[in-house]
């Protein structure tokens, strides 16, 4: 999970909008904008990091907004920290995967308005996905019906490691399996480009999550600790 966590930092720093780092063999990020927040975090823990995490929690560096501490399953940390929910993890281990879609195409052209569209977003966390997904290394894709854009989704490839970045669908067209026909193209475009993995993140219990196990991923439940009020 380790290099699953390290593909999703690695992603984190093509916005360009958030401060990451490694540190004493852990991840950190950290948002400079009061409004993204909720994305400063520490992760890539194991026990022997543990010690070294939790120092870098209580650092200076963080300001007032103070990240989260994101474990896996199984490990939690010493007193003073409370848990404030789950993030999970999705990881698959890619083989065959099934065709790519007719009616998805690799494009700019329209990508980022179809994709904020659906996520219906403004302000500082619009402005970072479209900084994010405006970057070279990240491809783009667009599915079509009669000929009208109805949902995006992009992927990153680092090292054998797919990402599986940001995915919505316009919500006239929601319901109708848009996002999973997305989910099996870049699939198919992770194995073909040589990846041996896939990662994508997904709230608990949302539709995404519920697409990802569908498509054979397996859902680490993360849990995020924050120090105690």
């Amino acid at each position: 999970m380790i290099a699953a966590e390290r593909a999703l930092h690695t992603r984190a720093s093509l916005s360009g909008r958030l401060h990451v780092w490694e540190q004493d063999g852990v991840l950190a990020v950290r948002a400079t904008d009061p409004e993204l927040s909720f994305l400063s975090a520490v992760s890539g823990v194991t026990a022997a990091t543990l010690p070294a995490a939790v120092d870098l929690l209580h650092a200076p560096v963080w300001g007032e907004a103070g990240p989260a501490l994101v474990l896996p399953d199984g490990l939690a940390p010493a007193s003073g920290l409370v848990p404030a929910g789950v993030r999970p993890l999705a990881v698959k281990r890619l083989a065959a995967e099934a065709a790519t879609d007719p009616d998805v195409v690799e494009t700019d052209e329209g990508f980022l308005d179809v994709l904020l569209a659906g996520y219906e977003v403004s302000g500082a966390v619009a402005a970072l996905i479209a900084a994010e997904h405006g970057r070279p290394e990240v491809r783009r894709f667009l599915l079509s019906d009669d000929g009208a854009p109805i949902a995006a989704a992009a992927m990153s490839v680092h090292g054998e490691v797919a990402v599986l970045g940001g995915a919505s669908t316009t919500r006239a067209h929601r319901g109708k399996g848009a996002q999973p026909r997305l989910l099996a193209h870049r699939l198919r475009i992770a194995t073909d480009a040589g990846c041996t993995m896939a990662v994508a993140t997904a709230g608990p219990g949302s539709v995404s999550a519920a697409n990802l196990r569908k498509a054979g991923f397996r859902l680490h439940l993360r849990t995020a600790w924050v120090k105690s009020a």
